[in-house]
């Protein structure tokens, strides 16, 4: 907790320039701490002028020496508000703090002991608590039957009972709980016990509060268990891999002595998932479930077996179904055609720029857009179109124009945005590439998700990064879809399930019920009122001299250890920077990415701090030791303001655990607030300082404590007792309050969007790729469960691009499933005339490629045909793949016509290849500043894009090798031999060789099963020739060509007498 604002003691120095300013200090500082009582712990402020009158009365009648008045008086208030006494608390012998504290009987020491001492509560007082909770929707008859349970088991655990006698639950819940005994060398507590008999009753779904480092874990492990032993599927979703692993690992010997099966779904390969599903109990994802649950379903790999919805368990339930409950988790699918985008977008990038820095030619944002917008539009063409061969212009493939038109705005909105975006705040940049950042809740570094709508191509040319192709979504999983399978049978704990809001809307659309259960013993958590600051360096300096104040001794405490949680990873660099010099003993939590392990093995010493964003926020159990505790246990400070109020309850719930004593505070800077935060918090700050200005009942209170103290009188002490009670009535909001207050309206009306918007809008695309996987389930039963890959893909592509362009929120669902199932109707037709159902002209080269696997070549020349008819400027490896169908179609009886149309055909192709590289030279060039691409210096951007262009200058050279080898023939009158070849012997040896090598490291890191390595070896330099060579593969060149000639003298002679 910071020291006090000294702004008093400046204004009393002002007033009163002599010596005894100096001396009114300590008198302000107990002043501080009676109001503390007031404002943070919710005493009456009669009651609190009656507890200094004691303390006053208990000085005065046990000492004689008045000198150290205030040092006494200090640290019994301290004692109090490490202990969080509150007015109504009681003692082991029913007395108050006021009556113990009159009590001369017992000594100081006894006092503070009886202060600190936390007994767990009985079943009784904790039920009542929960009866008497607003937000709980328990009724008295489960609450008896609770108590019967609960009391029946404590009994027979506390004896050496069989409980042969009791009922079925009661049976169920005693094996548990010494099932944990035996196994984990604890007993349940009441309140765990309580928790699990409240969800074993529950008929449908409950969602349960239960204090954080109350052992949620352990109720979880327990409640699926119960469920598994009826012959149930349990699966318990976490909020990240590390917690599955953790907590399945330390759970596993419970379940091993229950006779219960339990994996985990995490970093598992495809051949290990169908063992881990076969398990009673699943830990993992909801990333993890759904993921599989798509395999099966979309992908049709046998991964999530034939595993029921029965019952799901969700850890941090707040956090998996309200602040993610729109996350959406889909199977990447390979769109190759997107790469035809970059261009353009390497375009947006460039104009957004332009505009961004033209202040005086339009000034706000959306002007900016339009202008923008007009410019691309105007520099854009869409093929096939006769090819601009003075200058290098933006081509796009005319397939994608109605893709390219639906989205043209967003996509600049969004090159506008990536500029304002900041780096260690929304992303971070990592191996593998641009990571989004989890900022706002958890501060996850996310590194398998991918900003959409062009953002993360735009972010990658910002930082110069290897450039990435669009992605297209052909299937999705939301968070809310995946939870709402569970039916009534949802069930979850969390340790901020928050406020009438956030309770209602989880009511709202899970239909679950909620309930809160009360901590096992009295939470000592002291909050100390929050501090607004007006600009950075002023916020910066007032956190490092909280840190201070608590890492520094005083005369009534020992160093403390605190914790810092910052809103951005800059943010904790920056203060890490700045209390560099002034605290030796720190450490820097900030990343998911790196081995943290070393920062939470052991218990946190006194004058420790660790600087962290909100990854120490949730889920991280931090201890402490004893002398910490005995000096006021961890002290927590958030330096932001969290965008809800269960964000700052779990940032605080760090400390003060399981009944230690723990302190928490909010500093803040001005600047970062949303407008209308901003003016409230300003209007307050104006109030408190006209308010400091104008009264001066805090020094007349100052002045009568320490008349006091040097000659006590009645009358001295009744006129300090009236002041006292005159400035703790005095009723001022603190400006962060009323702040706070606001921000949690508005989380209301955001929840209440969430509910009435966006989950419709979810529920409605899921009904929708319902209805797509219906008509995928139809096209395989036609085709005996084995459709063409290239009619899969195809209809994928179409489906992909229908929710792009034609899905509107605003149409009814079924309007829009009417208008899908009529449009995949249309689009199954094309494709069993071997047509393109999107025009796309990759898709007849694909067609092409699987008909001249089986032999059909004539039917495959003229799939490569109409993709040449359908768009000849992007048809190179159509032009090279028919030329080389028709030489192997006629490889025996060659005729100059044949040689002719191959030699045709390669010299369009070298021409498309041509536009191929023009637009990567585009690509280049415009998403570069005029000083990148003056420089020497080759950056991630220039090596990925020199490795794309060498790839196709090698497909130039095997064209051009080819076209001397015919005109070879020609002119002789030979006939060629084909040699057919995977695409990677296209690329000269040498530069393969390092991605041979690299190659070798992927076998142990795919039995590893760690995914983020695997990622970051393939984003390796080394790798992007391989990927080149298979995005090529995807758009048709699954082959490449060699020719020999033949020379025929029959053939000579014929060529001679035709001349």
């Amino acid at each position: 907790m910071s020291e006090p604002d000294s702004s008093d003691g400046e204004l009393v120095e002002i007033l009163f320039s002599t010596p005894i300013a100096f001396s009114l200090v300590s008198p302000k500082i107990i002043l501080n701490k009676l109001q503390g009582l007031v404002r943070n712990i919710q005493w009456s402020r009669e009651d609190v002028t009656e507890l200094f009158k004691a303390l006053l009365e208990r000085f005065d009648s046990t000492t004689q020496d008045r000198s150290h008045l205030f040092s006494w008086m200090m640290n019994m208030l301290q004692c109090i508000e490490i202990n969080y006494i509150t007015q109504g608390w009681k003692s082991k012998t029913r007395k108050t703090l006021i009556q113990l504290v009159r009590d001369n009987s017992v000594t100081d020491e006894h006092l503070k002991e009886k202060l600190a001492d936390a007994p767990e509560k009985s079943l009784d007082e904790i039920l009542e608590e929960i009866r008497q909770q607003k937000l709980n929707h328990i009724d008295d008859k489960l609450l008896k039957d609770v108590r019967d349970i609960v009391s029946a088991v404590y009994e027979d655990l506390t004896s050496p009972s069989d409980g042969s006698q009791r009922n079925d639950l009661e049976k169920v819940l005693l094996n548990l709980c010494r099932a944990v005994e035996k196994i984990k060398k604890f007993r349940p507590r009441l309140t765990q016990m309580v928790s699990w008999c409240i969800m074993a009753l529950s008929r449908t779904g409950q969602l349960i509060q239960v204090s954080t480092g109350e052992g949620k874990s352990c109720i979880i492990a327990m409640f699926a268990a119960f469920r598994a032993l009826k012959g149930e599927e349990v699966d318990i979703f976490t909020s990240s891999p590390v917690l599955a692993e953790r907590d399945f690992e330390e759970w596993k010997g419970f379940y091993g002595e229950l006779k219960i099966h339990v994996s985990c779904n995490t970093n598992k390969q495809v051949e290990h998932l169908k063992e881990c599903y076969e398990c009673k109990v699943v830990y993992g994802t909801a990333e993890a479930f759904a993921g599989h649950w798509l395999c099966k379903r979309f992908e049709r790999i046998d991964t999530f077996e034939q595993r029921k919805f029965q019952c799901a368990i969700v850890d941090e339930v707040d956090s998996l179904m309200l602040d993610k409950g729109n996350q959406i988790v889909y199977i990447a699918s390979d769109m190759p055609a997107l790469q035809h985008l970059n261009p353009l977008l390497a375009f947006i990038w460039k104009t957004a720029k332009k505009y961004s820095f033209r202040q005086g030619i339009v000034s706000d944002t959306e002007s900016k857009v339009r202008a923008a917008e007009e410019e691309i539009k105007h520099a854009l063409h869409f093929t096939p179109c006769e090819l601009n061969e003075d200058r290098i212009a933006c081509y796009v493939p005319g397939f994608l124009a109605d893709l390219v038109n639906s989205k043209l705005k967003v996509w600049i909105e969004n090159a506008f945005k990536a500029q304002t975006m900041t780096e260690d705040r929304e992303y971070t940049l990592e191996k593998h590439g641009i990571a989004p950042v989890d900022y706002s809740f958890t501060g996850v570094v996310e590194n398998f998700m991918v900003m959409s709508d062009g953002l993360q191509q735009f972010l990658e040319m910002k930082h110069k990064y290897k450039l990435s192709d669009m992605t297209a979504i052909t299937n999705y999983m939301s968070n809310v879809g995946l939870f709402t399978k569970y039916k009534d049978q949802i069930f979850g704990i969390s340790g901020t399930l928050g406020q009438q809001a956030e309770t209602d809307t989880l009511e709202r659309i899970y239909d679950v019920k909620t309930c809160q259960i009360p901590a096992f013993k009295r939470r000592k958590l002291f909050e100390v009122e929050g501090v607004i600051v007006n600009d950075e360096e002023e916020w910066i300096e007032e956190i490092c001299n909280a840190v201070l104040a608590e890492t520094n001794p005083t005369p009534f405490r020992t160093q403390r250890a605190v914790l810092v949680i910052c809103e951005t990873i800059q943010q904790a660099k920056d203060l890490d920077l700045a209390l560099k010099n002034k605290v030796p003993d720190k450490k820097l939590y900030t990343s998911n990415n790196i081995d943290n392990t070393a920062i939470f093995k052991k218990k946190l010493e006194a004058g420790e701090v660790i600087i962290a964003t909100n990854l120490a926020g949730r889920g991280m159990d931090l201890q402490v030791s004893g002398q910490v505790k005995r000096a006021g246990g961890l002290f927590v400070l958030q330096t932001f303001l969290p965008v809800n109020a269960r964000v700052e309850a779990q940032a605080f719930g760090r400390t003060a655990r399981q009944g230690s004593p723990g302190s928490a505070q909010l500093i803040i800077c001005f600047s970062p607030l949303p407008e209308t935060l901003k003016l409230l918090a300003l209007m307050g700050e104006l109030q408190t300082l006209m308010e400091k200005v104008t009264n001066v009942l805090p020094l007349c209170f100052s002045m009568q404590l320490r008349s006091y103290q040097e000659s006590p009188s009645y009358e001295q002490a009744n006129e300090m007792y009236s002041t006292l009670t005159h400035i703790l009535a005095e009723n001022s909001n603190s400006p962060l309050k009323t702040v706070k207050e606001v921000r949690d309206d508005l989380v209301a009306k955001e929840l209440s969007s969430f509910s009435e918007c966006e989950i419709p809008n979810i529920k409605k695309k899921e009904s929708l790729f319902k209805l797509y996987l219906d008509t995928l389930d139809e096209e395989y039963q036609i085709s005996n469960n084995k459709p063409a890959a290239s009619d899969v893909s195809a209809l994928n592509e179409f489906w992909s691009i229908w929710l792009l362009t034609t899905f509107n929120a605003n149409e009814s669902t079924s309007n829009l499933e009417n208008k899908l199932r009529e449009d995949l109707e249309t689009a199954r037709q094309k494709l069993r005339r071997r047509e393109s159902p999107s025009s796309n002209l990759h898709h007849y080269t694909a067609f092409g490629n699987e008909l001249r696997k089986r032999g059909k070549l004539a039917d495959s020349i003229m799939m490569y045909t109409k993709a040449i008819q359908e768009d000849h400027c992007w048809a190179a490896i159509a032009y090279y793949n028919r030329a080389f169908a028709s030489l192997s179609q006629q490889e025996r009886q060659q005729d100059p016509n044949c040689i002719d149309q191959a030699l045709e055909d390669l010299q369009n192709a070298l021409k498309s290849v041509e536009l191929h590289c023009e637009q990567i030279m585009f690509t280049h060039i415009h998403s570069r500043d005029i000083v990148d691409l003056c420089s020497n210096s080759v950056d991630r951007f220039d090596s990925h894009m020199s490795t794309r262009h060498l790839v196709l200058l090698c497909f130039k050279s095997n064209i051009n090798e080819a076209i001397k080898k015919l005109e070879r023939a020609k002119l002789f009158g030979s006939k060629v031999k084909l040699e057919e070849s995977l695409v990677h012997f296209m690329v000269p040896a040498v530069h393969l060789l390092h991605w041979v090598v690299l190659s070798k490291q992927l076998l142990p890191l795919i039995r590893s099963g760690d995914p983020l390595k695997l990622r970051q070896l393939i984003s390796h330099p080394y790798f992007d020739i391989h990927i080149e060579l298979m995005h090529l593969q995807n758009l048709g060149l699954t082959d490449v060509y060699t020719l020999d000639t033949m020379f025929s003298l029959g053939g000579f002679f014929s060529k001679i007498l035709r001349r």
